[in-house]
């Protein structure tokens, strides 16, 4: 009954991470594979519950050897992107078989996973703890705007109808205000239709509001589009910020891997191939903007690094 009840906190409640799955992780003595993760309702009765989610991990974990069958004695920590750290506790693991698991912790609604660490001092042939870094946040930019994905928030249906609440931020690159509302989202499904984004849904939750975004400035808001078909999957996110352009990133999930869409007509990275991919999402768009400068014959200097939860 407790994993039926998991599953279906799943299917109604949660938020599905922008992310290739599965990721791996290995000291050597034991293998760590990452399948899945989502946000769940913190139903703890306490007075800011709504602020806070459990963010759930599917993984399993197994021995290199493995003639060993006994039960690994792990603990697991969550750093998020501004290197806060996590712990999972008993009441938030759930075993599904032996070896699978799911793991919670109890976070900021905002939070985004940089690592996941599986320490193994309590067991005898554990060996040293490890960590499974996370990829990071997808995003899609240009001159006058930069677009990022964080994920689903929520997920649930009524009367044969799905409502999907989407997690984005919005930084203004432009000099000059940036007009927002709700007009400028909408999300297509496999088959291409397109839905658009709503104030709020049925029950008066409200999604993005009007505003005017000043240079340099930054948004975070959540995206709401209801009433979808039950049959729709999210594909792709679209944000039109003027008449004729627009910023696309694929956010299907069973995809595997998010990307930009349309992809880029000329390649413009080669030259940086061998060089080390950002490791926060703040260093991925002072990239994205660098690339930017090289096409306008005009490469600048970043600003000041931010953590990923900053955004």
């Amino acid at each position: 009954m407790r994993y039926l009840a998991l599953v279906l906190s799943l299917m109604l409640f949660s938020v599905f991470l922008a992310s290739g799955y599965p990721l791996h992780g290995s000291n050597g003595q034991i293998n760590c594979t990452v399948f899945g993760s989502f946000k769940d309702r913190w139903d703890s009765g306490n007075a800011n519950a709504d602020r806070y989610s459990v963010l759930r991990m599917d993984i399993s974990l197994t021995r290199v050897n493995a003639s060993d069958a006994r039960p690994i004695q792990a603990a697991y920590t969550m750093t998020d992107g501004n290197d806060r750290v996590y712990s999972n506790t008993p009441e938030y693991t759930e075993d599904l078989k032996l070896g699978r698991c799911i793991i919670g912790f109890v976070v900021p609604i905002e939070t985004i996973v940089k690592s996941l660490t599986v320490n193994l001092g309590k067991d005898p042939a554990g060996g040293e703890q490890f960590s499974i870094p996370f990829p990071p946040v997808y995003n899609a930019s240009n001159e006058n705007v930069t677009l990022l994905y964080y994920g689903i928030l929520r997920s649930w249906t009524a009367s044969n109808k799905k409502t999907l609440e989407l997690d984005v931020s919005l930084i203004n690159n432009d000099t000059k205000n940036l007009p927002i509302d709700k007009s400028n989202f909408s999300l297509m499904d496999q088959w291409g239709w397109r839905y658009g984004s709503v104030e709020k849904d049925i029950n008066g939750r409200k999604g993005i509001a009007a505003a005017e975004l000043k240079p340099n400035g930054t948004l975070r808001s959540h995206l709401i589009f209801s009433p979808m078909s039950i049959l729709s999957r999210p594909v792709e996110l679209v944000y039109r910020y003027s008449n004729s352009s627009d910023l696309s990133i694929n956010v299907d999930s069973e995809e595997g891997l998010c990307s930009l869409a349309p992809e880029e007509e000329e390649c413009i990275d080669c030259a940086a191939t061998e060089e080390e991919a950002p490791s926060t999402l703040a260093g991925s768009i002072k990239a994205t903007k660098a690339r930017l400068a090289k096409v306008k014959g005009n490469v600048t200097g970043g600003s000041e690094k931010k953590g990923r939860d900053d955004l």
